[in-house]
């Protein structure tokens, strides 16, 4: 959020889309509908790199739009519904804050449930490589060890256990001497068989050594058992990356799961991992496709937008045969590559 940000001072969001000069420094725009407290709301907000263009919330108390706010640059107009300082907190927000963030901050409590939701209720988990996995291995393993972990605790081992890694159970302390961003260590325990396939025992291993495939389920198990827990909004990019297929499709039925998904958490992901392309995965309308035109721009539409698409149909046959869009268009070299070596002169 940006309540925090000083006069004058860049909104690190901002990303235009540069390929067209009419949009090169035009605002960026968001909007999002939501529930938050069982109540339905519409959030919008555009940009640009030091200033908020416009600003608008409007929620469904009653099946009825009703507005909260609207503002435009520094001029705002307010709901009968909002009650507080409205005034005295539009007067404080600077050009390069958001209203919400500064209310909420400010102890309106009518908009806390909606600042609630972007700050706590929604996951934004950026593309994970070894950087990003390090970050989230040491949050996990701090929220682990916190003493109200309990229940925490106990469903990630048996999660970790499912994903038939080998992993026994794991350990987790604070080395004396703990390395720059790395403030815990974590043991990966792990059965030890003699040649003929007799248990000798456990053998503890840092997390560091194991393949990146466990290193990444480690991670992704413990942000998805967290939403799930939670009942918060996940949303992962890349989401197969080192993941077998069978253990992308398990953790996405998680979510489908009721008897393990009760507090009603969602998985948004973006992926190019065809395998995952089923029915049995998803439904038409929980598929949507990116397609890119030749001036660079993309657009996104759901399967259930094309006519024609059965729910049984093979999602991953048609998809791969360009019937649904959304593929590469690879052109084929027209000239020979040269592999001879240059002359020596």
């Amino acid at each position: 959020m940006t309540a925090d940000l000083a006069p004058d001072q860049e909104i690190g969001s901002y990303d235009p889309f540069r390929f067209n000069p009419r949009t090169a420094a035009a605002p960026c725009i968001f909007q999002i509908d939501f529930m938050a407290g069982n109540i339905r709301y519409n959030y919008h907000v555009s940009f640009l790199q030091r200033e908020i263009v416009e600003e608008r919330l409007l929620f469904y108390p009653e099946g009825r739009e009703s507005k909260l706010f609207i503002r435009k640059g520094q001029q705002f107009e307010f709901g009968d519904y909002l009650k507080g300082q409205k005034s005295v907190i539009s007067r404080l927000t600077g050009k390069n804050q958001l209203f919400l963030s500064k209310a909420a901050r400010n102890n309106m409590e009518q908009l806390e449930p909606v600042y609630h939701f972007f700050a706590k209720d929604l996951m934004p988990i950026p593309f994970l490589d070894n950087w990003t996995d390090n970050l989230y291995i040491d949050r996990i393993a701090r929220e682990l060890t916190s003493g109200s972990s309990g229940k925490f605790l106990e469903n990630f081992k048996l999660l970790v256990k499912s994903f038939d890694t080998g992993i026994r159970d794991f350990k987790i302390a604070k080395p004396l001497a703990p390395l720059p961003g790395k403030e815990y260590e974590i043991l990966i325990e792990h059965d030890v068989y003699d040649d003929a396939g007799v248990q000798q025992g456990l053998a503890a291993y840092p997390i560091e050594e194991e393949s990146g495939g466990t290193q990444k389920l480690f991670v992704l198990g413990g942000l998805i058992l967290r939403a799930l827990m939670n009942g918060s909004i996940i949303v992962i990019d890349e989401f197969e990356r080192s993941l077998h297929p069978l253990i992308s499709s398990y953790l996405i039925q998680l979510f489908h799961d009721p008897n393990i998904n009760t507090a009603g958490a969602q998985l948004v992901l973006a992926t190019h991992d065809t395998n995952l392309l089923s029915s049995n995965n998803f439904r038409r309308d929980q598929i949507w496709i990116s397609e890119k035109d030749q001036s660079g721009a993309s657009e996104l539409f759901s399967l259930a937008d094309i006519r024609g698409i059965l729910k049984d149909a093979p999602y991953e046959k048609w998809y791969l045969s360009g019937r649904l869009g959304g593929i590469p268009s690879i052109q084929r070299l027209d000239f020979e590559l040269n592999y001879v070596a240059d002359e020596k002169e």
